[in-house]
């Protein structure tokens, strides 16, 4: 079979891009090739999905010239072999979706300046990764990634730190090329900002966006504040507590404000490690918390289904334990899920995985899930094989 053209272009100025930045000094070139062999079964589709895809990112940071420097960021993506799921622009509707699309693009282009332990400020294309990714995140598990015409600042004020952000556009995982505008990218007028500072060996943080979409029904607003940090005297305990509210606007101005909860504990020890939570968002029927620009596949299960929170709102409970064993790693997960309205049984899902590093900047990882659906809901079974290079 031979090599997708694109993919190869990508592979050379990536060489060509690396050997050349080596030579001066303080230029961070990256190179990150993925290939993913995943596989669906979708109780809602007669066929299963298998999906063979191989990803190249390459990306180039200048040296800081008295504080400014610039970043670029190139993909491609490409599936290998056939073509037996939808990808969201392949028109393949017949089989469980994977959101891989085959793409070339940039996906960061930026110029910032900074004053280390004072302030930095970004603006163009750029990757944002805020706090656990539940409110603004890359969505990096897939092979093209989120990013955004945005401009960042970050400033230090005696104890405390302060992240505000103004975000244009969303460049979002399915691809610029997609068929669908509202899959390609999200028009954005939205402001976001944390003010945290440290409270003994804990972080009080509080938050305010204000997410204004100028292409479809979901604009919202948020106000939320959380704890995050150790528990005093024992160092291998650590907790999070948070509270949100959100409020539509604009085209929801007149639905209900809703809640969000998450409470968490996790213990880490030398071999092996253990957490559990409950989050909680919440619905009335016709409208429930939602979170548009969060990494998901990080919340509420890693069959992601979930990706918009059902309308009678959202209660995950979940636990899982890891540990290390030689060169591998692994973690064993379970939710439980329900609604915040009405007391149904959304269902439960397992999940398990295992990883280890291997030479030449190798990584491998296998994981695998199962949701298994109450109340009209399918059973669907995920499988993610993962070959990955970082240099």
């Amino acid at each position: 079979m031979r090599a997708p053209v694109h993919l190869g272009l990508v592979l050379a100025l990536a060489v060509s891009m690396s050997s050349h930045a080596a030579e001066g000094d303080d230029w961070q070139p990256t190179l990150d090739l993925r290939y993913r062999l995943e596989l669906v079964d979708d109780d809602r589709f007669a066929q299963d999905a298998t999906a063979s895809t191989l990803r190249a990112r390459i990306g180039l940071i200048s040296p800081d010239w008295s504080g400014w420097q610039f970043g670029l960021t190139a993909h491609a993506n490409r599936h290998v072999g056939s073509e037996d799921f939808n990808s969201t622009a392949n028109g393949r509707t017949a089989y469980p979706v994977v959101a891989d699309p085959d793409d070339e693009n940039i996906s960061e282009a930026w110029i910032g300046y900074s004053q280390p332990g004072r302030f930095s400020l970004r603006a163009g294309r750029q990757r944002l990764v805020e706090d656990n990714v539940r409110f603004l995140g890359n969505v990096g598990f897939r092979q093209l990634e989120q990013t955004f015409d945005a401009v960042a600042l970050g400033l230090d004020a005696a104890e405390w730190r302060i992240d505000l952000r103004w975000l244009d556009k969303a460049h979002r995982i399915f691809g610029p090329s997609n068929p669908n505008d509202l899959l390609a990218e999200a028009d954005l007028d939205a402001w976001m900002g944390t003010f945290a500072r440290p409270i003994g060996e804990s972080t009080l943080a509080f938050y305010a966006h204000r997410i204004d979409f100028e292409d479809r029904p979901a604009s919202h607003r948020n106000l939320g504040v959380r704890l995050t940090g150790t528990i005093p005297g024992r160092e291998d305990f650590s907790y999070r507590l948070e509270f949100a509210r959100q409020d539509g606007i604009r085209q929801l101005d007149d639905v209900d404000g809703q809640n969000y909860l998450h409470a968490r504990i996790a213990q880490k020890l030398e071999a092996w490690h253990w957490f559990a939570g409950h989050e909680r968002l919440g619905g009335d029927g016709t409208y429930a918390f939602q979170t548009p620009l969060a990494t998901l596949h990080a919340h509420n299960g890693w069959t992601d289904q979930f990706l918009s929170t059902p309308a009678n709102g959202l209660i995950d409970t979940y636990a899982a334990a890891g540990t290390k064993l030689g060169h591998w790693t692994g973690l064993v997960k379970l939710h439980d899920f329900r609604s915040d309205r009405g007391s149904i049984n959304y269902g439960r899902e397992y999940g398990l995985m295992v990883k280890r590093p291997l030479p030449a900047g190798l990584s491998l990882e296998v994981k695998a899930a199962q949701f298994d659906g109450d109340d009209g809901r399918a059973d669907v079974q995920k499988i993610w094989l993962t070959l990955n290079g970082n240099w």
